[in-house]
């Protein structure tokens, strides 16, 4: 069988079987009183960066999405390995605009690089790991939502839009949730977290399979962005699209309020008991679908 028949969520869940890995965004290793945190993401020329892209935008992307892991977990930011492989004829400049982005990112959210690795390819591939802690009684995970829960989303949904736009600042200078998830972890009170970067549809299909529950979404609570608002069908891109790294969790519902008050946060919906997931709109209540960006696979909607 072919991995493009497989899928990538069927090839990562063969992996976490095979090597008994929790299923998070970061793996947490045991130091005393806390964890060490550490993830890793590669980015690579035809996935990730439409023609015409500034290379200023691949370094910033390619650290960004690395802490948007460490967020979800509530943690501090400490440092990067970068390995980056590029042409034998790229430009000097461009390199440098890359490691230009990587810089002005880290200064803005913390950490630095303190090794990696260089080699030649025929397209830009940069592989990022990124290591943080976080206090064992602050750390969030992916598995502990409750029936009751409500669902809640930081910033804005649809990012995706701006592809079909050429608008490239919006859609690779993205903001990872770093300050959100340290008020997050503070607080004590979140059941389950994790980033949304292959979009809200999958990401709550990949809660449900980890916490055995489900969740029922309002379309109206939905914070789009502008540029998805000016789409035909603004929703399509809110559920189904990548690259928003927006924080996806849940808390009792009496906690919301408060949450609310400390960070630009939404609740779009609650956790229900029945497996499923669905999407209410206009008072009409259906299963959302199970679709979303995916590597090896057709479905590829960022």
């Amino acid at each position: 069988m072919k991995l493009g028949e497989l899928g990538e969520r069927k090839i990562v869940n063969d992996i976490i079987e095979k090597f008994s890995i929790p299923y998070d965004d970061c793996a947490f290793i045991d130091m005393n009183d806390e964890y060490l945190l550490i993830t890793t993401d590669i980015v690579y020329e035809k996935t990730h960066f439409p023609m015409g892209v500034k290379p200023y935008h691949i370094g910033w992307y390619s650290i960004a999405v690395n802490i948007s892991d460490i967020a979800s977990k509530g943690g501090e930011l400490m440092g990067f390995v970068s390995s980056i492989a590029l042409p034998r004829n790229t430009e000097k400049d461009f390199l440098d605009e890359i490691l230009n982005g990587m810089e002005e990112c880290m200064k803005k959210y913390g950490g630095k690089i303190v090794g990696g690795d260089t080699k030649e390819a025929d397209l830009i591939t940069i592989a990022i790991t990124a290591f943080g802690k976080v206090k064992k009684d602050e750390a969030i995970r992916r598995k502990g939502a409750r029936v009751g829960d409500a669902v809640y989303v930081t910033g804005w949904l649809g990012r995706g839009a701006s592809l079909l736009q050429k608008n490239y600042d919006e859609l690779l200078i993205i903001h990872p949730r770093i300050k959100e998830g340290r008020i997050l972890a503070k607080s004590k009170n979140v059941s389950c977290c994790m980033d949304i970067s292959d979009g809200l549809a999958s990401s709550l299909y990949q809660l449900m399979k980890i916490n055995n529950v489900g969740f029922q979404i309002y379309a109206s609570e939905l914070p789009l962005r502008n540029i998805a608002k000016t789409m035909e069908n603004p929703l399509e891109y809110a559920l189904y699209h990548g690259g928003d790294y927006e924080l996806l969790f849940t808390l009792p519902e009496e906690k919301g309020e408060r949450i609310e008050r400390k960070i630009a946060c939404k609740k779009i919906g609650e956790v229900i008991e029945e497996n499923k997931i669905y999407i209410v709109e206009d008072g009409d209540k259906k299963e959302m679908e199970n679709r979303g960006y995916e590597h090896f696979s057709h479905n590829k909607n960022y």
